[in-house]
């Protein structure tokens, strides 16, 4: 019996009490009915204002955006061609733009349809404040068009600073869309809940206890039981060590419920890219491992073990592997002893890195070895190391070195051969220079048969000859390269300093100017010729 029937003096007849029961029952059912005619009808009036309200919204925020678009094109023409009526066209498009504080213009309708919406309120304020650093911009193309300075203007618009406004505008545009769109979907959806709400109140109250128990029943299994399993059967995934099955989200399970399904599948996805990130550093690790012993093996190929001593004259260099994680390079040197009592110098770079660079590098080296124990003229030389290089194959990989190779004698007397390599420095009582060759031969491997010109030259007593690798020279801070006038510099201010403490400084200071991590490998390789001693 319901609560209203206790205390009532009725006869406590059947009839009585079914009359009461079915009374008590229409009027839950008439207030229920009355409930859903009133909620079917402010749902359908809350969908049609929301409805409303978004395209208003919509159709202000496109006029804004056609209005900007309209003006861009204008102000686009007008500084391209200078044509009065592309300049009027930008003119009435920014009017039409009007002024936001005032409510004028385009720009003041939308905010006035979003006026009651905080947040749309500041995305507003985002586009209106996106579109006037645009307008500004224009502003001042057009001020330099008009002051016949259309050069810097279109210098001005190919930096891109007027399209990077433009594009800000267009985000902050987009965002607003889409925030206008979600309140739609809100309202949709707020529509929708309480259309449905309505519905259920009916269905409920016209069905029997029995039946709402087991609607009830059915909603906690749906919303919570099933959900929770869901979870536990995940929990015992990830337990076991699977991390690539998600908990699938059950719809229309409770708020909570969703959101630690949604933690969960977060949280487990955060575990699997761990897992992977740590295998990931362990693989590099292990292929960094296996490079640098690969650099150990192949280093003697690279490097002579010492530097040969000649009467007269003093050799120093140093090897700067690139900082980064794979060691290996293809830039090496040698230094070999004439029986006549000249030196014989090699700088070279093959081209790429890793094991078929240094493999390259060292087969030239020794090659390079060979051949000047034999007949150490410059011309015959390159010719032979280029033949080593320049087979069909190898060009097809695209194989290639540049090398200088010089000799140097006691006396002074200089000769050169550049194959495509930077050109040498020397340095003298009168100051540092690079030195210019006859001629450059092309890059070792790049032609079956050439010619490398040879250079001859003097190194004075006192004086310095360096050679190196375009890592040094190359080494730079955006577009600002460090040079062969820096090189020169540091040779000049370091002069008094012994050889190979100059080279050292050398090579220090272009890897500063690179940011203390040097993008390239570095060879210097300088030869003294002794001062003659005091009297």
């Amino acid at each position: 019996m319901f609560p209203w029937t206790r205390g009532r003096r009725d006869p406590a007849s059947l009839r009585g009490v079914l009359t009461r029961l079915v009374a008590g029952l229409a009027v839950v059912l008439a207030v229920l009915i009355a409930v859903a005619i009133v909620g079917t009808v402010v749902t359908a009036r809350d969908f049609r204002n929301g409805a409303q309200v978004a395209l208003e919204r919509q159709l202000a925020a496109n006029d804004v955006l056609v209005t900007v678009l309209g003006a861009q094109s204008a102000n686009r023409g007008y500084i391209l061609v200078a044509r009065g009526d592309d300049l009027a066209a930008y003119t009435d498009a920014r009017d039409r733009y009007g002024d936001a504080p005032s409510g004028a213009g385009v720009i003041g309708a939308l905010r006035a349809a979003v006026a009651d919406d905080d947040e749309l309120v500041t995305s507003t304020a985002d586009v209106d404040r996106a579109a006037r650093a645009w307008f500004n911009e224009a502003v001042e193309l057009i001020r330099l068009r008009r002051t016949g300075d259309e050069q810097q203007a279109i210098r001005r618009v190919n930096l891109g600073v007027g399209t990077r406004l433009f594009n800000d505008f267009a985000v902050e545009h987009q965002a607003l869309l889409e925030e206008i769109e979600q309140d739609r979907l809100d309202a949709l959806s707020r529509a929708d809940r309480n259309q449905t709400i309505t519905l259920v109140a009916v269905v409920a109250a016209a069905v029997l206890a029995l039946v709402v128990v087991a609607l009830a029943s059915a909603q906690v299994w749906r919303r919570v039981v099933v959900p929770v399993g869901g979870v536990a059967s995940g929990v015992r995934r990830v337990a076991a060590g699977t991390l690539t099955e998600p908990v699938p989200e059950r719809r229309g399970a409770v708020t909570e419920l969703r959101e630690l399904v949604e933690g969960f599948n977060v949280m487990q996805r955060e575990l699997g890219h761990e897992r992977e990130a740590v295998a990931a550093a362990a693989r590099r690790e292990a292929a960094q491992r296996t490079e640098r012993r690969l650099w150990a093996t192949v280093q003697n190929g690279l490097l002579p073990e010492g530097l040969p001593s000649t009467r007269g004259l003093r050799l120093a260099a140093r090897y700067q592997p690139a900082d980064r994680a794979l060691l290996v390079g293809g830039d090496f040197y040698d230094a070999v002893a004439l029986p006549d009592g000249r030196l014989a110098l090699l700088v070279g770079d093959m081209a790429g890195h890793g094991a078929p660079a240094a493999a390259g590098a060292a087969g030239l080296r020794f090659a390079w070895r060979t051949l000047v124990s034999v007949n150490p003229n410059p011309a015959a030389v390159m010719a032979a190391l280029n033949a080593q290089v320049s087979t069909p194959e190898q060009r097809a990989r695209g194989d290639f070195a540049s090398i200088i190779y010089a000799l140097v004698d006691a006396q002074g007397a200089v000769s050169f051969a550049p194959a495509g390599h930077p050109r040498p420095l020397i340095l003298t009582g009168s100051g540092c220079r690079p030195l210019p060759p006859r001629a450059t031969g092309p890059l070792l491997g790049v032609l079956e048969e050439s010619e490398w010109p040879v250079t001859h030259t003097a190194l004075p007593r006192g004086g310095t000859l360096v050679l190196y690798s375009d890592g040094l020279t190359e080494a730079r801070q955006g577009a600002d390269v460090f040079g062969a006038e820096r090189a020169c510099a540091v040779l000049e201010a370091e002069r008094r300093a012994a050889l190979e403490a100059r080279v050292d400084r050398l090579v220090n200071a272009a890897r500063r100017h690179e940011g203390d991590a040097l993008r390239d490998d570095v060879v210097v390789l300088a030869v003294e010729r002794v001062a003659d001693p005091p009297s």
